[in-house]
């Protein structure tokens, strides 16, 4: 082989927000593990301005097949692409059965991943997730991931997610902001109050406005509400039960770079267990977060500036989508608990009280 030679790495990246945010110190071990590496990253297109501004890769190629009819068609038309690459090492972060079968037909030499979805033959590197007998035990997704470049005998540079944002893309968000009336001069307090998994992750919005209302009036403080597409009307029933005017990112929903800016510069971030509450652990902001039908252990770390609240109850952790029942896991949770740990945050990290 030529000393010239620079082995090529394909990383497949997961496709959720959340996921995407907690895989980055496995992208960093990655690099670090393979220095001189020609590193790819493997990314759908509508999460890739999340991870793009980050040091550590070659090149984003970006994977839609959105588009592609049939589907298998479309599975199929990105293997033959990826082949023509000649990549050494692919590292399939996501579970998925489709992850594994693209780098596998894509004729990658070592695939390393885990061995889940009955996709075990198509990995030369098959990796056990976590057990507890025959049960997978829930681990943190951060610890999950770098146990896929621990394989690899990379070292790890950090635990804590990172997040990097380009000098335009801040520029965009301050720009919006002072558009909306925003004064730099004021905190900025951002609400993230939908999901895109489903509507077991939604607190009430009428919790929302009390909690936002109590904030505005207590704090010289600008409330801004980021809602995601399709969530616009969860953001406009907040702002109809507010006595204030809050500011609200709807028209348009603002893309994942400028929200990561937008809470970049915010002081505290209160949102439902939903993909951005993941800005805030990387940019080290205070956030609270509701917490219904999601199990906690898969995000128990770096919680040193986060209040998480949640309700333990028989039928939950259940990771449904829409609750079955009456949503406890959520109406439970009061407007005043998510105020106490607002103001324990604030005045932790931001006002500088006890």
């Amino acid at each position: 082989m030529s000393a010239q030679y620079r082995q090529r790495i394909l990383v497949r990246c997961p496709n959720w927000v959340g996921d995407l945010v907690m895989a980055t110190p496995a992208l960093k071990a990655i690099r670090a593990g393979f220095p001189e590496a020609h590193i790819a990253w493997l990314v759908k297109s509508h999460v890739k301005g999340i991870i793009e501004s980050l040091p550590f890769h070659d090149k984003i190629i970006e994977h839609d097949t959105t588009h592609d009819h049939p589907r298998t068609i479309g599975l199929l038309s990105w293997s033959l692409r990826l082949r023509r690459e000649k990549y050494d090492l692919a590292v399939v972060l996501p579970n998925s059965f489709s992850s594994a079968l693209m780098v596998f037909l894509a004729g990658v030499k070592r695939r390393v991943g885990y061995s889940r979805e009955a996709r075990g033959f198509m990995l030369t590197d098959p990796l056990s997730p976590p057990r507890d007998g025959s049960r997978i035990v829930p681990i943190p997704m951060v610890e999950y991931y770098l146990k896929i470049t621990d394989s690899l005998s990379c070292p790890r540079p950090s635990t804590l997610p990172e997040l990097a944002v380009s000098p335009p893309t801040q520029q965009i968000a301050k720009d919006l902001l002072t558009r909306m009336g925003a004064n730099q001069r004021r905190l900025l307090i951002t609400m993230i109050p939908g999901a895109a998994y489903g509507s077991s992750k939604c607190w009430k919005p009428e919790y929302f406005a009390h909690v936002a209302d109590h904030l505005i009036d207590k704090h010289p403080c600008h409330l801004l509400i980021a809602p995601g597409p399709g969530e616009v009307k969860i953001a406009k029933d907040i702002e109809a039960m507010m006595d204030n005017k809050p500011i609200i990112l709807a028209d348009p929903v603002v893309p994942l770079d400028v929200l990561m800016a937008i809470i970049q510069s915010s002081a505290l971030v209160i949102s439902n267990d939903t993909g951005p509450r993941h800005f805030a652990v990387a940019f080290q902001k205070p956030v609270v977060v509701i917490m219904g039908p999601t199990n906690p252990r898969y995000t128990n770390l770096n919680l040193e500036k986060t209040v998480v609240l949640r309700e333990n109850l028989d039928c939950s952790p259940c990771h449904l989508k829409v609750c079955p029942r009456d949503h406890r896991c959520m109406t439970a949770i009061t407007p005043d608990r998510v105020i106490e740990a607002s103001e324990r945050l604030l005045g932790r990290f931001v006002l500088g009280a006890d």
